[in-house]
């Protein structure tokens, strides 16, 4: 899902926007014998509103750990979760019953509900049992980069509020340094034993959660509503520093729903007697996509997930060989090492039927070099992108499968959505043209937490979410994703996407990857720079870099600017090019 960022800031409720978009479906009811074929509706404000052509929705009254446990019996003892380094296995039934004993010890350590637990760590099965545990207990949950330093950590514990932490014994240190504050006022810090050495003195054992929690009673009813907070993930929004996502139980199991709905399994398939996805979890479960687009929907159908902690090429490529896997979730990054990678064989892709793109835009240059490669056809294996951003839980569009190439699709069930003039602040119904996406459903947030202001410049307006994302649409109401607003390169007043200027560079053959940045200029406000990652060996220079551009894009998209040939592009953990940080170099 490109651009999987968060969109819950809202000044409203979960209800009262959920009332809000059914205000607007009773205001169309009169259509409802041609809505599928409608591409815009317009309401009686004159907004000229994109209804999802997958049907009509209407969000179940569920918290999340009821939602993806609700069918575990049928697939009891099928696999839930594997680590891939450990080796460690947990059967649905044990995975089961393992975040209720989470839940109850959590309550045991004197935890009520509201609490908020940190989960810090990356993909081991135990994370997720942890964080549906956290679930369990009538607790909130929020997710931490696991790469952080002690002083981020630090910050989020402290905006989040946090009562005590879950983590693993590699970066327990600095956890335990930064979480200082949260022990020294009765809080506890707990360690999964992830093989790295000993857990610190003073911590609590993960597997002890389990063991201890046998032993206390049961929780057989929550007292968490499905309008309560469940998540609290960070994210800078538009702008300026990471804030609290407060999503809720409504948020997180809507976008579930509506996802399933919209695929009415085209895509992943419920586990049967005879069938069950394998997928590694490569996305960081921390994230959103990895948390809600991928994990705790594939855990409600009862596929096997693959838990991969840290992307290396030969953890990867071993994961690869070893499970007969299914499909995979990835961002584009990812594909890119596919691409280059000389140990995968074709092979590897004959029991795959799916791959899902998401958090940043995937180049079709990119998307056909993969099928050349690998001599694959787009009806052996799929390669669909979505869109989304951790304010809507996060999926707001998504290709199932049948839309045109470089699209992310067309708004998926119960999600509406609008294009609005940035500069105008009129909606767009014309094809082809630009505009922000603004969102409207029962998945975006509920706001961001202690922060109204915030959420005040995210969520105007009947509850319409701004995304700060630029796109168009085609005849058949795909969306097409341009780029972010505050990215956007303007030179002479025309824009220029750094995306696109970015797909350009890669198709160099000795070009490996590319980020492109706007610089200051007297003449022409601003001009395109480039940094880029050649291919190893290449004595390519930027002269020649200059020259393929010229024959590729207009005369104002010129790489007027220079390019630096550095070695690594800088990245957040979804896969999105820190343009911000190439910026900040050239000042």
């Amino acid at each position: 899902m490109t651009g999987v960022r968060q969109i819950f800031r809202c000044t409203r409720r979960l209800s009262q926007i959920s009332e809000s978009g059914t205000k607007v479906a009773n205001q169309f009811a009169r259509h409802t014998s041609t809505q599928a074929r409608q591409k815009i509706m317009e309401d009686e404000n004159g907004k000229k509103i994109f209804l999802s052509p997958f049907g009509e929705f209407t969000p179940s009254e569920m918290l999340v750990q009821e939602y993806i446990w609700k069918n575990a019996t049928k697939f009891a003892n099928n696999i839930a979760l594997e680590c891939s380094v450990t080796g460690r296995k947990y059967t649905y039934s044990e995975a089961k019953d393992a975040t209720n004993y989470i839940g109850r010890s959590l309550i045991n350590m004197g935890l009520r509900k509201g609490d908020v637990v940190a989960l810090i760590s990356p993909n081991y099965p135990e994370a997720i049992l942890g964080t549906i545990g956290i679930l369990e207990a009538d607790l909130i949950v929020t997710t931490v980069n696991p790469t952080y330093t002690s002083d981020e950590i630090k910050r989020q514990l402290k905006i989040a509020n946090a009562k005590a932490v879950i983590t693993v014994a590699e970066i327990a240190p600095i956890v335990l340094q930064a979480s200082r504050d949260i022990l020294a006022s009765g809080g506890h810090l707990v360690v999964i034993e992830d093989g790295s050495g000993p857990i610190p003195d003073g911590t609590v054992p993960f597997k002890d959660l389990i063991a201890r929690g046998k032993t206390l009673p049961p929780i057989t009813s929550y007292q968490m509503s499905p309008n309560d907070l469940a998540v609290l993930p960070f994210s800078s929004g538009t702008t300026g520093l990471p804030k609290g996502v407060m999503l809720t139980h409504n948020n997180l199991v809507s976008n579930m729903q509506m996802v399933e709905q919209t695929c009415e399994e085209k895509m992943w398939q419920t586990t049967t007697a005879d069938f069950q996805e394998v997928l590694p979890l490569i996305l960081p479960f921390f994230h959103i996509f990895g948390l809600n687009g991928m994990v705790l929907p594939r855990i409600a159908s009862g596929a096997k997930l693959i838990t991969v902690p840290k992307f290396t090429p030969e953890l990867f490529i071993s994961v690869l060989m070893k499970h007969k896997v299914t499909g995979l979730y990835i961002v584009p990054p990812i594909l890119l090492f596919l691409n280059a990678c000389t140990y995968i064989k074709k092979q590897v892709y004959e029991s795959m039927h799916h791959f899902i793109s998401g958090a940043a835009p995937l180049s079709q240059t990119d998307v056909e070099n993969f099928y050349q490669k690998y001599q694959l056809s787009p009806d052996q294996l799929k390669l669909c992108q979505g869109y989304g951003l951790t304010e809507t839980s996060p999926v707001v569009t998504l290709d199932v499968g049948d839309s045109k190439p470089g699209s992310v699709g067309r708004n998926i069930v119960g999600c509406e959505v609008r294009l609005v003039d940035p500069s105008t602040n009129e909606d767009i119904s014309e094809q082809g043209q630009v505009g922000e996406i603004w969102v409207r459903g029962p998945h975006v947030m509920k706001g961001y937490l202690n922060n109204e202001s915030a959420t005040n410049e995210m969520i105007v307006e009947n509850g319409w979410l701004k995304t700060g994302d630029i796109a168009y649409y085609d005849k058949d109401s795909n969306f097409f994703i341009t780029d972010r607003m505050k990215e956007l390169i303007k030179v002479k007043g025309f824009q220029v996407p750094p995306a696109e200027m970015e797909a350009v560079l890669r198709s160099h053959p000795d070009i490996q990857e590319a980020a492109v940045i706007g610089v200051p200029d007297e003449r022409c406000g601003e001009i395109p720079k480039a940094f880029v990652v050649t291919t190893k060996g290449s004595k390519v220079t930027e002269d020649d870099i200059k020259d393929f551009i010229k024959s590729k894009v207009s005369e104002y998209k010129q790489l007027r600017g220079g390019v630096t040939f550095i070695n690594e592009i800088p990245k957040n953990a979804s896969g999105k090019i820190l343009r911000s940080k190439l910026r900040n170099e050239c000042i």
